[in-house]
């Protein structure tokens, strides 16, 4: 999908044609809500071919809790193969039996295998290099493969708060961007792939005040990423790239 991007119809990043070519892309391929996340994860990877990058989420304290996201992954994957950059927790994923590589996810190494879905967890923005990040996910596809990107929005209304509060937003200090859905946009086109689809992961609200409030901000203000607390990112490589 590369002749749909914005240099097609000016040079102007900030141009009405280049930002309306951008919205009218991003409504194309949005896909809704995720309300549930074991049920989107059951859908996209149960019974398939896995290679997720992050494994570790920091800490060994994450992966010793119950509904750790590789732990859940391995028992839906017909073959789950993890990928992170922290030598002793690699090693002692592996002494549990888990199949993780110790390699760096924006580098240009090929493990030599592939796999039908890649799964990115919240690493796109701990990372230098996103756009190596995504490359190193492609070239790990099989054809008609799926990289899912999941990275939090700043549009949340606690993050809001939070920023209120703090004067500024501060959150977790390893991050170094946000990636909404026109930064994916243009990440997958500098990587050689296209974005085929986006979803906001969202709650319903904990209490009837919330839900209700929830209720009445979006009849408001309609469709709004208030309530998402992160985004969900499909990308495929495109045809012909390498």
């Amino acid at each position: 999908m590369k002749n749909d991007h914005w240099r097609t119809v000016s040079n102007d990043p900030i141009s009405p044609l280049s930002q309306a070519l951008v919205s009218r892309r991003l409504a194309d391929v949005y896909g809704g809500v995720i309300h549930d996340l074991s049920k989107y994860w059951n859908d996209k990877i149960r019974g398939r071919t896995l290679l997720d990058i992050g494994v570790v989420e920091h800490t060994m304290e994450f992966a010793g809790r119950e509904g750790w996201r590789h732990g859940v992954f391995a028992k839906l994957a017909s073959r789950a193969v993890g990928v992170d950059i922290l030598a002793p927790e690699v090693d002692q994923l592996n002494r549990q039996g888990y199949d993780i590589r110790l390699c760096d996810a924006t580098s240009d190494v090929d493990l030599g295998e592939r796999f039908e879905v890649v799964y990115i967890g919240d690493v796109i923005e701990h990372v230098n290099d996103p756009v190596r990040l995504i490359r190193f996910a492609a070239r790990h596809l099989t054809a008609n493969g799926t990289i899912i990107v999941s990275t939090p929005c700043p549009f949340w209304w606690r993050n809001i708060r939070l920023m209120i509060a703090d004067h500024t937003y501060i959150g977790n200090v390893d991050h170094v961007r946000w990636v909404t859905p026109a930064n994916a946009l243009e990440l997958g086109h500098r990587a050689g792939v296209s974005l085929t689809g986006y979803e906001t992961v969202e709650t319903h609200g904990h209490t009837a005040l919330r839900k209700l409030v929830q209720s009445l901000i979006g009849k408001l203000l309609g469709r709004t990423e208030f309530f998402a607390w992160a985004y969900m990112y499909t990308f495929a490589v495109d045809d012909g790239s390498t």
